[in-house]
């Protein structure tokens, strides 16, 4: 990251010293065509007796038209050396953040492997900002494999077939729960519950109250 930004930063203060160089040629062009108008306007009004011939006049009118567009040009110039350095400090206020990708759910029946999936990938969608849920749902296909990607193309052949619709994240979430989450889960960690003794260290007596607790859905309703 850091090497991309001293990339950035170094061509952002070459795009600089460019503008500055034309600028610098400009002011001069600019310097030498007052001196070339103001020689003209003194020969002009010096020549009330004589006419001033067409080829003076119309030598006077482009010197003056190529000042203002030069003018213009400067102008230009100056809104572009601002929108750069705006961009230099944006390039550090915010640089952009990697997100990682989630990882594979195969179809084990496990039901923390099935909800930790389910978590890193509501929280991809929000590191990326993906909002609509069809797109989510669409997403999290492409991280499923072996067991899960067979399960995936059969729902995906009945909604093709328009016998089934999952197209919001509660409805994906459900389904795929329907399937891979064990079905005596919550009865065999209620058993554990009740089996379960502090006789070792007391983290350890936590994690496994967490992680059983976890297992069983809804527990406050249940019990």
């Amino acid at each position: 990251m850091e090497a991309r930004l001293a990339k950035v930063e170094l061509a952002m203060a070459d795009t600089r010293e460019g503008v500055d160089l034309i600028e610098q040629g400009m002011e001069k062009g600019l310097e030498d065509l007052r001196e070339q108008i103001q020689d003209l306007r003194e020969g002009v009004l010096g020549s009330q007796v004589q006419p001033v011939s067409h080829e003076e006049f119309m030598s006077f009118q482009d010197k003056v038209t190529t000042m203002f567009a030069n003018q213009e040009i400067r102008q230009e110039l100056a809104i572009y050396k601002t929108t750069v350095s705006a961009r230099v400090m944006a390039t550090h206020e915010a640089p952009r953040v990697e997100v990682p990708k989630p990882h594979t759910f195969s179809g084990k029946r496990d039901a923390k492997e099935l909800d930790n999936f389910l978590w890193h990938m509501e929280r991809y969608f929000e590191a990326i900002a993906l909002m609509d849920e069809g797109t989510q749902v669409r997403t999290t296909n492409l991280y499923l494999t072996d067991n899960a990607t067979l399960w995936w193309r059969q729902r995906f052949a009945d909604i093709e077939r328009r016998t089934s619709t999952i197209d919001t994240w509660d409805a994906f979430k459900r389904e795929i729960k329907r399937q891979f989450y064990p079905e005596d889960m919550a009865y065999l960690a209620r058993k554990s519950l009740k089996r379960l003794k502090h006789t070792g260290s007391i983290h350890e007596y936590v994690k496994e109250f967490s992680t059983l607790m976890l297992e069983i859905p809804n527990m406050v309703e249940d019990a």
